[in-house]
């Protein structure tokens, strides 16, 4: 029971609710009524009740869905935080997985700055959606884009939900925000566990772990998984020769 309880621990870092941590869960092991228990973990997690006010979906605009990773990325800001800190957000629509990045300034040279950083490990892609944030509709922005053969898609006026997807991000983001708040842990570290949970985890609509469909492998966290144990035998067998 004890290990069992352990496995329950580590699946609910970064605070996935009920639905996201039976995926989690399910992706790397199985046991009798296991549904039932991450049902009653999530219940008992005093920052997720602080958060689980339920609330009337805003309607979004569904985005075409796109054919390969990394050709259509949605990007927003996300802030100011009580630090006056901003979260630039940016999710790939096709594989689901998000990078975020801290900023004290929000130029559309700071965020010109960080997807230098992106584009230099993953390559350019072909679309990307933001609203009208000055940052974005700025001609040292449609430069950039223009400069690097990438099409800039703007959500409608006053109707950033448009941009749904990073949209629906950034509430679930906030919830962390909360909870890091409520009981004084460092938000920035609360940030980077739940942003190693939801890139292994898989995804709802997909079926698969964002890290997944982007990298065509899964990104090591600390729950053990079948290659783990598929690794250790071949080194048991290659030290046995």
């Amino acid at each position: 029971m004890a290990l069992c309880s352990r496995i329950l621990e580590l699946t609910h870092e970064g605070h996935p609710g009920e639905t996201v941590m039976k995926r989690r869960v399910r992706s790397k092991v199985w046991r009798p009524l296991v549904d039932r228990d991450v049902e009653q973990f999530v219940k008992k997690c005093r920052d997720c009740l602080i958060v689980s006010k339920s609330s009337q979906p805003v309607p979004m605009d569904r985005h075409v869905f796109p054919d390969r990773p990394w050709s259509n990325l949605a990007m927003d800001l996300l802030g100011p935080l009580p630090n006056h800190d901003y979260i630039l957000v940016v999710i790939d629509y096709y594989s689901r997985y998000q990078e975020f990045k801290f900023l004290k300034k929000i130029t559309s040279k700071d965020v010109i700055n960080f997807l230098k950083e992106i584009f230099c490990r993953l390559g350019y892609l072909k679309f990307i959606t933001a609203d009208n944030g000055r940052q974005f509709v700025s001609e040292e922005f449609k430069t950039y884009w223009k400069d690097n053969n990438i099409e800039l898609i703007t959500s409608p006026p006053y109707w950033p939900q448009a941009n749904g997807e990073v949209e629906n991000m950034n509430r679930q983001i906030v919830n962390r925000l909360t909870i890091a708040h409520s009981n004084g842990s460092d938000y920035k570290e609360k940030m980077q566990k739940f942003n190693l949970m939801y890139n292994v985890t898989p995804h709802g609509t997909t079926g698969k772990a964002p890290s997944e469909l982007l990298y065509n492998r899964t990104i090591r966290d600390k729950i053990p998984s079948m290659l783990d144990i598929e690794e250790l035998m071949l080194d048991s067998e290659a030290s046995v020769l």
